[in-house]
């Protein structure tokens, strides 16, 4: 009962509040509206212009003084902001050299058999075509260094007759191996005038993003997990058609391919060794109590069944070209 009753209390006075409130002349009148005003562009002659108001003309001049830094303040952050955005974004860094690499594919693999002899790699692959590079080498110079002595006729280290060992679908494929020119690995740049001064640089991670198909970039973290410790020769291409962000920080973009997609798209196609299901499940357990092996277990399931050998390399610098391009002109 004393609960019906404070109920019945509580609802009385409710609607004797929705009563008043009907009655009040203020009832009808209507809602002011809250508007939020959109972010507006500071003007900077606006802020500076001379005061027009009665205030005295102390307080004016002050007051205009601090509109106009405030102003010019906000102006110069926002166009600071935005060029930095745009550099990220569209920037592209200084072409130096052009590089090209032909590439043809074997019906099997390196075979370690025949490495003491002749017949490691096949002596007539099928041809896929050229991919055509242009390097950057203000962005990254050590590595664009480096790439064109492995693109140089007569080296001792060299690209020619090494193959792509690696291929994650729908990211990047990665060539450059270090090892025995026998197993069509890239012998070692061991002497040290070919240090690579980039890997120290914070500048060299940061300049250029792995954004667009065909980006070219120094495979660290593959020859990391390769066992490659020396002097870094891998060298990955993006194959898109998404970025590959998580590519980002941890390798050195040095260049882009400008011709010949569509036969990185064609080594990005070949079939890799895919593992049984039991031998997943047996990775799986390995990985979850720890064992080393297992992720060396799960890098053989990105090698191609074919060998996809590069057979010819070559490079050029940009300025030359220029300069001979100008003497050709009338």
């Amino acid at each position: 009962t004393c609960l019906r009753k404070r109920v019945a209390r509580r609802l009385s006075s409710a609607r004797a509040r929705r009563s008043r409130a009907r009655a009040s002349p203020l009832a009808c009148a209507p809602r002011r509206a809250r508007l939020v005003a959109p972010r507006a562009v500071v003007d900077v002659d606006d802020a500076c212009a001379p005061p027009t108001s009665s205030a005295p003309p102390a307080a004016r001049t002050t007051r205009r003084l601090w509109g106009c830094a405030s102003a010019m303040a906000m102006a110069s952050y926002s166009s600071t902001s935005t060029s930095r955005d745009a550099h990220a974004a569209f920037d592209t860094p200084r072409v130096t050299h052009r590089a090209f690499l032909d590439v043809g594919a074997c019906d099997t693999i390196v075979r370690a058999d025949k490495a003491l002899g002749d017949g490691a790699v096949c002596s007539e692959p099928m041809m896929f075509g050229r991919i055509e590079l242009e390097l950057y080498g203000d962005a990254a110079p050590a590595t664009v260094r480096n790439f064109i002595e492995l693109c140089r006729d007569g080296g001792e280290s060299t690209l020619r007759g090494t193959t792509f060992h690696k291929i994650q679908a729908g990211e990047y494929v990665v060539a450059g191996k270090s090892g025995s020119s026998k197993l069509a690995m890239v012998t070692p740049l061991a002497s040290e005038k070919w240090r690579n001064t980039d890997v120290l640089s914070s500048r060299a991670f940061d300049y250029a993003r792995h954004f667009r198909p065909g980006t070219l970039s120094l495979a660290l973290e593959s020859a990391q997990a390769d066992g490659d410790y020396g002097v870094p020769t891998q060298f990955l291409i993006t194959t898109g058609p998404a970025p590959v962000p998580r590519l980002d920080g941890s390798n050195i973009v040095f260049g882009r391919v400008t011709r010949g997609l569509d036969v990185v798209s064609r080594v990005a196609s070949t079939p890799t060794f895919q593992p049984s299901d039991t031998a997943r499940a047996y990775n799986a357990l390995a990985n979850f109590v720890g064992d080393s092996r297992a992720s060396k277990a799960r890098a053989a399931w990105s090698k191609p069944t074919r060998a996809l050998v590069i057979t010819a390399t070559g490079v050029e610098s940009v300025a030359n070209t220029d300069a001979d391009a100008g003497k050709a002109s009338p």
